[in-house]
């Protein structure tokens, strides 16, 4: 004989569908995570698609039992001249960030133009944190020695990247003498760069085409172009020793550089045209460009996250999109989001929505 269902599981059974709606639109109407999207959009770019997409978030690292103690390693010292010093983490090695990255090691010897020798060092790259609480963030440094100058680069692995938007959030600070640069690089002649000089006025930041000298040895006006950084959320002027977001674009026939979501410039020479790596470095070499930073300076490059789309000279991106997702003002951090999708909810909002609807349900029904 059939039962009628009784009040209270009738109750229970809403309560679950309810619960599986709200779970259904948690992740925002629509959106998708980076597995399901096919290809990416930057902002104002609506003709630019990539293919790829990689996430690098320090500060996600606050948990890891090395983050408890995390000191930074004694500068280099004179007698460190060679750059070969170990990896100062396992976490440089192996792993994402070790499949994608590396720390180079590689030297240039003083000349006239460049009237201080220079030695990268892995003992410069490093992960660190303000205070015990604070977020944990990668560290790049240079430092003066007598004889010569310790620095450091971290450059992609691969060096097959054609077109690519660059975002990374960081600060500079530290001694007069130094520059710090996020850029693509193919060769001398082949490069697109954001570079903060630790000389400039702290709320200036050079974006730069290369080459910026013509062979007469000339410089020629349109490579560089000085950009005022904007706070964020703000038209007032911001600094780079503060966090910043730095972003480049770098598109078919086309650079473009923005700070803190805002757009800054729009630069049609010297575009790269040669598949490039992509490099992080603080350096100094006494040149007229970094100026000559006093013996015993220090300064270093800050960065709590690397946020890339990208394509390499293999991929067709018009041919396997399918499903376009963006990177910009997006509700969760480093999860693109389809295209066009409502951004304004939140999960916690979607959640106090649900929780509601849970509610008035059950009492509807008792």
């Amino acid at each position: 004989m059939h039962r009628p269902m009784s009040r209270s599981l009738l109750l229970v059974l809403h309560f679950i569908a309810d619960l599986q709606l709200c779970y259904a639109v948690l992740p925002l109407n629509p959106s998708a995570r980076g597995s399901e999207c096919s290809c990416y959009r930057p902002t104002g770019n609506d003709a630019a698609l990539f293919l790829n997409h990689q996430f690098f978030d320090f500060r996600s690292l606050a948990n890891e039992t090395f983050a408890s103690n995390l000191t930074p390693p004694a500068l280099i010292d004179d007698a460190q001249q060679g750059g070969f010093e170990p990896l100062t983490s396992p976490f440089f090695g192996k792993g994402l960030l070790g499949d994608f990255f590396f720390p180079a090691s590689w030297n240039t010897s003083a000349s006239a133009n460049s009237p201080i020798a220079m030695v990268n060092s892995q003992q410069n790259i490093y992960l660190a944190r303000d205070t015990s609480i604070s977020p944990v963030h990668l560290t790049l440094r240079t430092n003066r020695l007598s004889r010569f100058q310790s620095a450091s680069d971290l450059e992609t692995v691969e060096p097959d990247f054609m077109h690519a938007s660059i975002r990374i959030r960081a600060r500079v600070t530290g001694s007069p003498g130094a520059c710090a640069g996020i850029f693509t690089y193919h060769s001398d002649d082949q490069e697109s760069d954001i570079e903060i000089l630790t000389s400039d006025n702290d709320n200036i930041i050079r974006a730069t085409n290369q080459p910026g000298m013509d062979p007469q040895g000339k410089v020629i006006p349109e490579a560089t172009t000085q950009v005022v950084i904007s706070a964020p959320g703000s038209e007032d002027n911001g600094s780079w020793t503060d966090w910043n977001d730095y972003q480049l674009d770098w598109l078919p026939g086309q650079s473009q550089w923005y700070v803190n979501g805002v757009s800054k410039l729009n630069k049609t020479y010297g575009v790269p045209t040669e598949a490039s790596n992509i490099q992080l470095k603080m350096w100094s070499d006494g040149g007229s460009w970094t100026g000559n930073m006093s013996v015993g300076g220090v300064a270093t490059l800050d960065i709590e996250w690397i946020d890339l789309v990208f394509n390499t000279s293999h991929d067709a991106p018009g041919a396997a999109c399918t499903r376009v997702c963006t990177v910009d003002n997006i509700a969760y951090n480093a999860v693109p989001q389809v295209a066009g999708a409502r951004i304004g909810a939140t999960r916690v909002g979607l959640m106090s929505a649900c929780a509601l609807a849970v509610f008035w349900a059950g009492f509807v029904i008792l």
